[in-house]
């Protein structure tokens, strides 16, 4: 993991660096917001100050979202801008950290983060399928015919002839290469020529790319399919366990507050925090009114929370990702 920490005050990068760097993290710095945004493409996580001259932490963020919306961002921020710190989660960010932090809070907040980025291995990418291959490095791509890319390409047809999947399956066996992406393209057209035989590939394909550490990247054309098509993709994505998360669970904390919860009963306030063991009650009250305005929880009468229907079966969703956890290493596109 590499860590991108910006603050405009020298002493505390110097000091970031170094409790970070003991714990075996490999960390750049940056002491503005231009300097930021120059470095973003070497960084895994961000630390981003939230006061800083010329080019304030908000400012940032949005522009970091702009180009990288999965990228996490932890705030840093004094007492006295808690509310903009929340506002910046609005925005985005991950989460925030109160100055003056410990390293202790510091760490804790960044494993959360590491957390989540494992959590997300299953996760909606709306960008083109071509320029997301492109950012992994690239490696193989099927498609009905070649794209404009320099990677290795896998057709789906030969001499105008629907190949077998068996040759496509060879091919891939002998190009695949370890830690590079996987693409496909026309995913459409595969179903409705291979029918139940695209489902088998995909899982199959599923499987050697978890063992190569490679991405999976999967494009379709849903404007392409009639319904019953549309219905077997569906299924197809349900079989291999990639589901969209919704906001409401995109968040560590709000999938403890899950967690919790799906123990059973009803749980106030005081309780949720001291379960989590958070002491910051701004950021649990926004995490806690987001899953209520989601319809995830509710509360009684007591202002005690619970989880609604909908919020079982998301915590049953996610128990589901934990115990499958080796099975998420897709990114799934549509157009």
């Amino acid at each position: 993991m590499k860590i991108l920490f910006v603050d405009d005050d020298p002493g505390i990068l110097e000091a970031a660096k170094t409790a970070l760097e003991l714990y075996g993290y490999d960390v750049i710095t940056a002491s503005s917001g231009k300097e930021c945004l120059k470095k973003l493409k070497d960084a895994d996580i961000v630390f981003l100050d939230i006061k800083m001259p010329e080019m304030n932490g908000i400012e940032v963020l949005k522009e970091i979202k702009k180009r990288d919306k999965s990228l996490p961002v932890i705030m840093i921020t004094a007492y006295a801008t808690v509310d903009t710190a929340i506002e910046a989660m609005k925005e985005g960010a991950f989460d925030y950290i109160r100055k003056p932090f410990d390293v202790e809070e510091l760490r804790a907040s960044l494993l959360a983060a590491i957390e989540d980025i494992k959590f997300k291995k299953k996760e909606f990418y709306g960008e083109d399928a071509i320029e997301k291959f492109k950012k992994l490095g690239g490696g193989i791509y099927i498609a009905r015919k070649p794209a404009n890319i320099e990677a290795t390409f896998i057709p789906m047809e030969k001499d105008l002839k629907i190949r077998d999947m068996e040759e496509i399956k060879k091919d891939v066996e002998e190009k695949i290469e370890k830690n590079k992406a996987i693409m496909v393209l026309d995913l459409e057209y595969m179903i409705r020529e291979y029918g139940m035989k695209a489902k088998e590939f995909i899982e199959w394909l599923n499987k050697i790319a978890t063992s190569y550490n490679c991405k999976l990247i999967m494009s379709a054309k849903l404007g392409m399919l009639d319904e019953k098509r549309r219905v077997e993709l569906q299924e197809i994505m349900t079989d291999i366990h990639l589901n969209i998360l919704t906001d409401s669970i995109s968040n560590y904390l709000r999938r403890k507050i899950i967690d919790i919860l799906a123990k059973g009963g009803k749980y106030s306030f005081t309780k949720i925090a001291q379960e989590i063991k958070i002491k910051d009650n701004p950021k649990l009250s926004f995490h806690l009114k987001k899953l209520k305005d989601d319809g995830v929880i509710s509360q009684d009468e007591e202002k005690r929370y619970y989880l609604t229907p909908l919020g079982k079966e998301i915590a049953e969703f996610i128990e589901d990702i934990k115990k499958n956890k080796s099975k998420g290493n897709i990114l799934w596109l549509t157009g």
